[in-house]
């Protein structure tokens, strides 16, 4: 399945922090039905897939997206009257009174009501929690609601004119990218490849601090974060797919964003960019902070979190098609010749080394 295919299934499931079942369960069954690729979750949740060679020289090369996105918890129903918690990062400005909301029952595709918002909640200029007025259906206490977008019908997701609009895109698409370059590794078999999809980024990067804890990802691993990051001036849709040098937190290993920019370079006809986006933390900072060697690759988000824009609140989220075609172009690359990085500096670096140390002897 093509990644346009497997991106229009997966950002029709709900989501939102904890309760990423519907697009966990759909990744394991696309594992099951690829050949070579095997799946499972580990004791926080993640979803493990696997594909490769078992026993290789090579490190392995971890690619991870996150399965949620920012939503509310329903805490409690009375009547008509439902009380929800935030889970995530918005402005508490773009959530304004009235603004629709799906409520959806945990493990269920189908929205089993609606709820306009009645009274925001915040903290600090974020948004916490609100009440809502329920105008259809029926919530589910213990459920969680997202935004609702009647424009994109129910299956909350819409490609054409070279964009895909959804109510998430933060990071389904990284995870549909993500099973397709599963998929290419196992028939590579070139070297080990793990496909990592966290739970509850949203929320603290609690499934990657997990999955680093539990031992998941293997000590020699190269740790790959692919996700959508807020589209920048410097960083703009349809420049192709960032090769991300760092986030709000921190910048990744050098050496592996070389070698990324390196492989970029070789693949004819690619469309790529080399930003640092810090709209954002990503879970490449949560691993290098742990010890791993980490890099990035961004898809330049619209709407991030679903905040419009232009300032006028709630709106769908969008990529272009052709920046997430180029992402699986350059995974392509990755994944069919093993990846090894050196201990010292990127060969670019050494080469000028080399040269000072000679010019200055011979000064």
């Amino acid at each position: 399945m093509d990644v346009l295919a497997l991106a229009e299934e997966l950002l029709a499931l709900p989501t939102a922090p904890f309760v990423e079942d519907l697009p966990a369960a759909y990744a394991l069954r696309h594992a099951e039905a690829t050949p070579g690729v095997t799946g499972e979750r580990d004791a926080a949740g993640n979803v493990v897939l696997r594909a490769g060679p078992v026993d290789s020289p090579h490190p392995t090369l971890v690619l991870v997206a996150h399965l949620d996105h920012p939503g509310f918890a329903v805490d409690d129903v009375d009547g008509s009257t439902v009380t929800l918690t935030f889970r995530g990062g918005l402005a508490a400005e773009a959530a304004q009174p009235g603004t629709p909301v799906d409520l959806f029952e945990r493990g269920c595709v189908e929205a089993t009501g609606r709820a306009r918002l009645r009274s925001p909640e915040e903290d600090g200029g974020r948004l916490t929690g609100a009440s809502a007025e329920v105008e259809d259906g029926e919530p589910v206490e213990g459920g969680f609601a997202m935004w609702a977008f009647p424009e994109l019908g129910d299956a909350g997701v819409r490609i054409d004119d070279g964009r895909i609009v959804g109510r998430v895109c933060d990071d389904l698409a990284g995870a549909a990218a993500v099973l397709r370059a599963v998929g290419l590794a196992a028939e590579a078999d070139a070297q080990p490849v793990i496909g990592l999809l966290t739970r509850a980024e949203e929320v603290g990067l609690l499934g990657a601090l997990e999955a680093a804890r539990l031992g998941t990802v293997p000590p020699d691993a190269l740790v790959l974060s692919l996700e959508c990051s807020k589209a920048l001036p410097t960083a703009p849709q349809g420049a192709g797919v960032v090769v991300r040098v760092g986030d709000r937190a921190t910048i990744f290993d050098p050496g592996f964003t070389a070698e990324l920019c390196r492989r970029a370079a070789a693949v004819d006809g690619l469309r790529w960019q080399r930003k640092l986006m810090d709209g954002g933390v990503c879970e490449a900072s949560a691993f290098g902070a742990a010890g791993w060697r980490t890099g990035g690759l961004a898809l330049p988000l619209g709407n991030y979190h679903n905040a419009a824009d232009d300032g006028s609140g709630i709106a769908p989220e969008h990529v272009l098609t052709d920046d997430l075609l180029a992402e699986v172009g350059l995974l392509e690359a990755l994944v069919v010749e093993p990846i090894e990085l050196g201990a010292g500096p990127p060969a670019w670096l050494a080469d000028r080394a080399v040269a000072a140390r000679a010019a200055l002897g011979s000064g």
